[in-house]
This record gives structure tokens, C-alpha cells and sequence, in this order.
């Protein structure tokens, strides 16, 4: 019977490419073509045994919603799959066979689970290929995957066995009427907790997955529920009792119902790092039901916490204090005898990292998740040896692990660098045990920038040193020229197109040997030269190649998966060699985990806004012009000047623009550009407009609120029609 295949019956479409032509036989899952949606690609399988009987899309039409793209000469109606032929006793192992095809052999593209994989029956396991035919196998038993004999890549022919499941069958974690089941302590947080109250009494009636009693472990509590319903006949553990992980605190005398596949065996995790990437992660895995280990060497959240994202800010708002408090007049605001209290400087920023790390430990305390202080290292593809702070060593094995070691600063090999105490990297600038008068930065990326507006406000005279004819080579050119302007006023000094030969000692503190752009060679003296030319993946300790984890150019390969070449080990963050974001490891977090327990999520850096906390704040998401040049994107720009925004003028931060590149012909958005007050913030707006795919149109018709600096968006937008209000 003449079947039609709808691909998307409320979204438009693109038809991209077909994988089958009129004339080939289908079957159940083949693929049958790719369309696009929106930024993503779809692939369309088919839902029935068959063979084509036309193309009515051709590839590259457009296919809007509820069109018929092909018709299939096949059954009325989606062949049923045959239950097995009998169940299978729990524990069995059931052989995973490669299906006919219509080949002599096929490949196997791709195992959606690896060893030790919990599976539902009907689950898809593995997809093979043969010839431009694809197709699922799926598992007729729940279970788990116990062994793969044909890994991805190789052939086999219709019967062999592909792999193995070992069968839960129906009883597998039930219990017979009248047995004894105990009830142990979870994790919750710690491997102690303490009995608060039983809300049931010896004797009492259970059902299943009903609260049995409350523990507390630290801040967290938590309920213990009855995996199954019968009768609770002996308390072992009374109330404000303690008790460990895996201790009875009870025994239910089974009715019989109740116990599941699902609950006999958790999904062990390791991470390894407590950045925001790692963290993340841990939590993530504890939400979704995992026993997980967090391994960290150093502090809790990484460098991002504790030397990195948030201390800087810290001190960038000390000096901007400092900077406000002596510029007030103007507003009507006279402070004399304005000081700097550097000690309690560095003790506010010392503050701020251990309020916002203390409150990560206790994120993963009340997920469940246990924290290990120490150093790991890899001893096989699942395995960890790791160094306690006191030198014990524990061997650990998980199911799943997720490297997260972020990245440390990188220091050149320049003649005199590592032997001057005067030289110091981003970690050493956070300390300093006084304000230094002056300051030399070596590079003009956004650490460089970040730490030289910080200090040029304390007072410090700084003179950044850039190889590059350009500082901040990733942010919108022309606003950066703006941005560099904007720091001379500060009385920053630049000295591009120099290239660092050594370091010297001298009476100030340090000297710096440099060729100018011309050929002369200058020294730069000063208390302090701070070395910011970037930051490398940490992954020097962690033995990878006991794991056989492939590595190249100093980080570790992964997918868009966040997978690594190893079965069930995870890479994510700066150590991934992705973009070196605290937030973009935070996402990668989410996804790891996730994926790490069944998901199929991918990380897409299309949308990642990055943000440079300099004065004033500079961010973008998104293609700048150079970007869109290179692409040969016709573009359109609109501009809007922060000096005919209310809020900016109030706030008298009035010398950024925001500029906004679309599309020329549909007015989609493909950058944004945003100098001046409060940039980092609302460039959240137009990561969500990227993100959606909106036009500046839908930016045009979204009311913005007045008087913010965020209404200047809305400016920018009209700007690319050439019809802003405020500005002509």
C-alpha cells in the first residue's frame, strides 16, 4: 500500500540530503534523508518495510510544515517487532545478533551503550549498516550490556552475535512474599549520617516507595524509602542513632511487591576536578541518580572561585569603589582623605571565594555527591589511584568518569622569567602582599586587559607589552580601538608589536628587555611584571596514558559528546581544549553527565557569549566583521552610541557603543557587540536571541524597559534598518 512520509508536521524545513532513491528497498529504521531545522540537522528514518516510490523534495527545497516528502509502497500499517520467544531467567546471558539486511554483511556504525550499560527492553543497543542502508538493533530484554564482541567499524554477517546482555528478567531485584529485606543507609552527603525521626513504627504496614524514616549527614536530610511493600518488623537503628553508608538501619518482611532492575545497582561516577565544570557535572549525575565521587587536589570550584573569575572581580570592584569615591563631585558626592586599605582589600576578595566555595561543597553535600581531597591519577581505563593530603592512597573504579582539571597559566621559556620573584603570573597578581606603584603587563588578551584596568584604578601605572598589532584579538575590532582608547585615558600605556627578549632584575624590581616594531631594543622598569600570554590545559598528573585516553597539542580529544576515545570516560572544560569559559564548562558539565547516564546531548559553541570585565565592560556573542568577511556573509551593521542612552549618561558611563550584525537579506542576527556599562549582562539578551534564531526585527518588537542601559539593544536593533529613535 502507497504510504506518504511527513517529516515535520508544524516546523518548516530544508530538505538537505536523501540517503535512498526511487527503486531501493527500505526497511523498518533505514535512513531515508537529513532536513534542516532551524540550526540543526534531523535525520528521518522509516517506520516501515518497503521500498520508495517517489522523491517529491528534491534536495535544497524548502519543505514547510505537514509536507509529504516521499512515498513508501509498504504496509498500512508500521510492522510490529515479535515479542521474544521466551523470557529469560535473571542474569541469563542473551546474545545480541546482527539482523538481516539484505547484504552478506554489515557494518557496526556505532554502540549507543558501552560495557556495563543499564538497557530497557526495545531500547536501541548498536546501529550496523549495509551498503546507504541503516539500521537499529534493539534489545528484547532488559538488563545490562555485559560484553561487546564487535566493536564500531567491523563487519559481521546476519546472525552473528554482536554482543551480550545479561537479562534482568522478570524477577530480577523483586523479592518473594515473606523474605527479609534490609534497609540500608544511602549516601547522603557523607558516610555518617544520624537517625532524626522513624515515621514508622515495628509492625507497621509499608508500601513501596513510601518514606521509612529521616536521616540527616551535615546540613543535609534526607528520606529512606521502602524499595518494597510489606511490613516493617525490626528497627536496628533507633532515633539519634548513628549509622554508616551501607549500615541496616531496618528489616521489612516483603509482601512481595515492589524491587526493580532499575534499583539493584546504581551507575557509579568519578569526577575529577571541583571547577565549575566539575561541580556541575557531580551534581548533574546525582540528580539523575548516580553514586558520585568528586576528586579535587586543591580548592573547591576550581580556578574559577578561588584564583581566577571571581577573585579578579572582587578587586575590580574594590577599585572601582576606590575610583567612584574619588569622581563623585560631579554627582554631588565629596569624600576627602580617601584611602586604600590593602589588607582588607585582599581579605574582602579572600571572603567572597570562601562564601562562594563553601556553598558549592554544600550543592554537593545536599546532592549526595562525596568529595575526596586529593590528587588522581589514572591506573587503567576505569581506574584511579588517589594521593590523599595526608599520603594515603585509595584505588577507586567507577562506571563512568569525567575529567574535569581545567587549565593552569602558561609561562614562557624567556631568559630570566622563572628566576625573578618580581615576575608573577595571574594567581600571583590576586596576592600581592602590597599595591605596587607600577606595573608591567606582558600580553594584551583578556586576562592582560582585566587585571590592568583593575590595578590602573588602584593607582598602579601600567604599561601592557603585546607581540600582536592588536590587543584582544578575539573581541570586534573597531570597538576595541575604542576600548584601548578609553584605557590611555586611564593612563595605561601600550606598547604593541613588541616582542619580550628577557627578564633582569633591578632596583624598581624587575626589567624588561623588549624589540620594538622598529628594531630598537627599550627595557621597561617596574615593582611588578605580571605575565598574562594565556593559560594550558592541566592535565600533566593524571597518567592518561595507563588509560590509553588520546591526547594532541597538550589537551585532551574530545567528541561532541564530550566523549573521550575510551568508552565511558568524559573530558570537559579547559582541559577539553574547548573554548576556556568557566560557563562554557559548566555546560559541558551538564552534558557530560547527562550523556554519561544515557542521555545523547552534544555541546555547540554556535551561541557562547565571552566577556571581558575591564573598564568599562566589554562582551560579545556571536560573528564580528572580520568573521563575517571571511565567511562571505552579507551583513548589515547598526550602531548606537551609550552617549544618547539615559541610563548611561545617569550613571555617567556614557563612552561604549552597541553594535548588532544581521543578516542582509532575512535580518537574522549573527553578532553582537556591547562596550560600556553593564555589557556582561546584557549580552545574555542576545545570546538568547542567537540561540533562537531571532531577527532584529524580533528584537525591534520586544519592549525594553526605560530607563535601563539594555534599551540601547532595542537601538542598536533599528540602527541596522537606519531608524533609531535617539540617535542620527
Amino acid at each position: 500500500m502507497k504510504q506518504a512520509v511527513v517529516v515535520m508536521k508544524k516546523v518548516d524545513c530544508t530538505m538537505k540530503k536523501w540517503e535512498v532513491q526511487v527503486g531501493d528497498a527500505v526497511q523498518k529504521g533505514d535512513l531515508l534523508c537529513t532536513v534542516i531545522v532551524g540550526a540543526m540537522n534531523r535525520e528521518v528514518t522509516s517506520k516501515y518495510d518497503g521500498k520508495v516510490l517517489e522523491i517529491a523534495v528534491a534536495e535544497g527545497g524548502e519543505v514547510p510544515a505537514g509536507t509529504v516528502v516521499c512515498y513508501l509502497d509498504a504496509a498500512e500499517e508500521a510492522p510490529v517487532e515479535a515479542a521474544p520467544a521466551a523470557s529469560a531467567a535473571a542474569g541469563e546471558k542473551v546474545a545480541v545478533l546482527m539482523p538481516k539486511t539484505g547484504s552478506d554483511s554489515s557494518t557496526v556504525k556505532k554502540w549507543y551503550k558501552a560495557v556495563g550499560d543499564p538497557v530497557e527492553q526495545g531500547e536501541p543497543l548498536v546501529s550496523v549498516s549495509a551498503g546507504k542502508m541503516n539500521r537499529d538493533v534493539s534489545s528484547e530484554y532488559s538488563g545490562t550490556l555485559e560484553e561487546i564482541l564487535v566493536p564500531e567499524g567491523q563487519a559481521a554477517a546476519a546472525g552473528d552475535t554482536l554482543g551480550f546482555v545479561q537479562a534482568a528478567g522478570a524477577a530480577a531485584g523483586g523479592a518473594a512474599a515473606g523474605e527479609e529485606i534490609a534497609v540500608k543507609l544511602p549516601k547522603v552527603g557523607a558516610n555518617v549520617a544520624t537517625v532524626k525521626k522513624w515515621y514508622k513504627a515495628e509492625g507497621d504496614t509499608v508500601k513501596q516507595g513510601e518514606p521509612l524514616v529521616s536521616v540527616a549527614a551535615g546540613k543535609m536530610n534526607t528520606d529512606v524509602v521502602s524499595e518494597y511493600g510489606g511490613k516493617l518488623t525490626k528497627i536496628v537503628v533507633a532515633a539519634n542513632g548513628t549509622a554508616k553508608l551501607d549500615d541496616v538501619l531496618a528489616y521489612v518482611e516483603s509482601d512481595g511487591t515492589g524491587g526493580s532492575a532499575k534499583s539493584a545497582k546504581k551507575q557509579k561516577v568519578i569526577v575529577i576536578g571541583g571547577g565549575p565544570g566539575g561541580y556541575v557535572a557531580a551534581i548533574r549525575a546525582a540528580q539523575l541518580g548516580a553514586d558520585v565521587t568528586l576528586v579535587e587536589m586543591n580548592k573547591m570550584g576550581g580556578t574559577c572561585l578561588n584564583v581566577g573569575c571571581i577573585p579578579t572581580k572582587a578587586l575590580l570592584h574594590s577599585a572601582e569603589l576606590y575610583a567612584a569615591a574619588k569622581n563623585g563631585a560631579d554627582a554631588g558626592i565629596i569624600v576627602n582623605d580617601i584611602e586604600i586599605n590593602w589588607p582588607q582589600v585582599q581579605a574582602n576578595r579572600v571572603a567572597v571565594s570562601t562564601q562562594l566555595s563553601t556553598g558549592v561543597q554544600g550543592l554537593l553535600a545536599a546532592n549526595g555527591a562525596e568529595v575526596v581531597e586529593g590528587k588522581a591519577e589514572f591506573t587503567g581505563p576505569k581506574t584511579l589511584r588517589v594521593t590523599k593530603k595526608n599520603g594515603e592512597t585509595e584505588e577507586m573504579t567507577a562506571d563512568r568518569i569525567i575529567i574535569a582539571t581545567g587549565s593552569i597559566p602558561s609561562m614562557p621559556p624567556i631568559p630570566g622569567l622563572a628566576e625573578n620573584e618580581n615576575c608573577i603570573d595571574s594567581t600571583g597578581a590576586l596576592t600581592l602582599e602590597k599595591l605596587p606603584k607600577s606595573m608591567i603587563i606582558i600580553g594584551g588578551g583578556v586576562i592582560g586587559i582585566e587585571l590592568a584596568c583593575t590595578y590602573a584604578l588602584f593607582g598602579t601605572k601600567v604599561t601592557i607589552v603585546e607581540m600582536m598589532n592588536r590587543i584582544m584579538p578575539v573581541m570586534d575590532y573597531e570597538l576595541t580601538l575604542v576600548a584601548q582608547k578609553m584605557m590611555e585615558d586611564m593612563g595605561i600605556e601600550f606598547c604593541l608589536e613588541t616582542q619580550v627578549l628577557g627578564f633582569e632584575k633591578s632596583e624598581a624590581g624587575a626589567k624588561v628587555l623588549t624589540k620594538l616594531r622598529s628594531g630598537e631594543e627599550k627595557s621597561f622598569d617596574a615593582e611588578k611584571v605580571l605575565v598574562a600570554v594565556g593559560r594550558r590545559s592541566n592535565i600533566a598528573t593524571l597518567n592518561l596514558e595507563a588509560a590509553g585516553i588520546a591526547t594532541e597539542r597538550g589537551h585532551i580529544i574530545a567528541n561532541d559528546k564530550l566523549e573521550t576515545n575510551v568508552p565511558g570516560v568524559y573530558a570537559i572544560g579547559d582541559c577539553a581544549g574547548k573554548i576556556m569559559l568557566a560557563h562554557t564548562a559548566s555546560t559541558m558539565g551538564e552534558i557530560a553527565a547527562e550523556n554519561a547516564l544515557g542521555e545523547n546531548g552534544k555541546y555547540n559553541e554556535r551561541v557562547c557569549p565571552s566577556c571581558v570585565y575591564m573598564v568599562p565592560e566589554f562582551a560579545y556573542v556571536g560573528l564580528n566583521e572580520e568573521e563575517a568577511k571571511a565567511k562571505n556573509i552579507a551583513y548589515k551593521v547598526g550602531k548606537f552610541p551609550l552617549a544618547a542612552n539615559g541610563k548611561s549618561v545617569i550613571m555617567e558611563e556614557t563612552g561604549g557603543w552597541i553594535k548588532i550584525l544581521a543578516d542582509a537579506k532575512t535580518g537574522k542576527v549573527l553578532g553582537v557587540h556591547i562596550l560600556g556599562a553593564r555589557a556582561t549582562d546584557i549580552i545574555a539578551e542576545a545570546a538568547m536571541a542567537m540561540q533562537m534564531n531571532a531577527t532584529v526585527k524580533d528584537i525591534i518588537d520586544t519592549i525594553h524597559a526605560h530607563p535601563t542601559v539594555a534599551e540601547a539593544m532595542k537601538e542598536a536593533a533599528l540602527a541596522v534598518e537606519g531608524r533609531a529613535i535617539h540617535f542620527k
